[in-house]
């Protein structure tokens, strides 16, 4: 086993499937301490059965400000500080313009938002204590890693709940960064394109350049290791979206509603 990284301590939330779980798994391979958060029990024993003395799993429902106060007092008597902490929960639900409801909505702020804001009250204290607990001066700062999406880059069919909960948690993740600007805590965003998850299969419409959570895992542990700001993948659909981007408003809403209407 790799322990380049003991005894570096990580927290991952969303664990237990998807690109959470590989990035949990990856970690742990390679020596650091996990406390990987799901509302999922399954999984997370899996990976603490794997890695015992190194997995702490902690089953949360960090849409509920009750279960997540009590997980993270948990988490602050096990660890003096973290490392970094990957904020990666979420969950997706499509728009029906023609049936609109609150359901859509709230279910997706529920984890995408509201789970981001209860997973900082309890983060950003630990990851503050990192420097407090070790005045090393060649530690690296503490990091705080936020999973975005392509989707906060335009207005896309069907995702006004989604891609507005993105847009939201990217808009905080920057604020924080000027805020804390003079404090070690590097702050990353990450805007993965469509990645191979029990999530993206209840898609019915094409992914194009879909990814595999592996891949998806390469890509953001590369950038975390070098603490870009924004880490955007997969090339060719970054290239894509920024392009569409970069055009006049009204060019991009005709154009997005063009292959809307082709991939229907």
């Amino acid at each position: 086993m790799n322990t380049s990284l003991a005894p570096y301590t990580v927290l991952i939330t969303g664990a237990s499937s998807g690109i959470g779980y590989e990035l949990a798994l990856r970690y742990l391979e390679q020596g650091a301490r996990v406390f990987a958060l799901a509302r999922s029990e399954d999984r997370l024993e899996q990976l603490a059965k794997q890695f015992p003395q190194q997995c702490l799993p902690v089953k949360v429902d960090l849409s509920d400000a009750g279960d997540s106060q009590r997980a993270g007092e948990w988490i602050d008597e096990q660890t003096q500080y973290l490392d970094l902490a990957i904020l990666n929960a979420g969950t997706c639900e499509y728009v029906d313009v023609n049936n609109l409801s609150h359901e859509p909505f709230d279910k997706v702020m529920a984890i995408n938002w509201q789970g981001t804001i209860n997973s900082l009250l309890f983060c950003l204290p630990l990851l503050r204590k990192k420097k407090l607990q070790d005045n090393s001066v060649q530690t690296a700062p503490a990091q705080l890693v936020g999973v975005s999406s392509m989707a906060s880059i335009l207005p896309m069919p069907r995702s006004q709940a989604y891609g507005a909960s993105k847009v939201a948690m990217e808009y905080l993740f920057n604020s924080l960064r000027v805020d804390l600007a003079n404090e070690p805590i590097d702050i990353t965003i990450i805007r993965p394109g469509f990645v191979k998850t029990p999530l993206t299969d209840r898609n019915d419409f094409p992914m194009p350049f879909a990814q595999t959570t592996a891949e998806a895992a390469d890509s953001i542990m590369k950038g975390i290791n070098k603490r870009h700001w924004l880490v955007q993948f997969p090339w060719p659909l970054v290239w894509l979206m920024n392009s569409i981007a970069c055009l006049p408003l009204r060019a991009q809403v005709w154009l997005l509603q063009k292959i809307s209407r082709t991939s229907h």
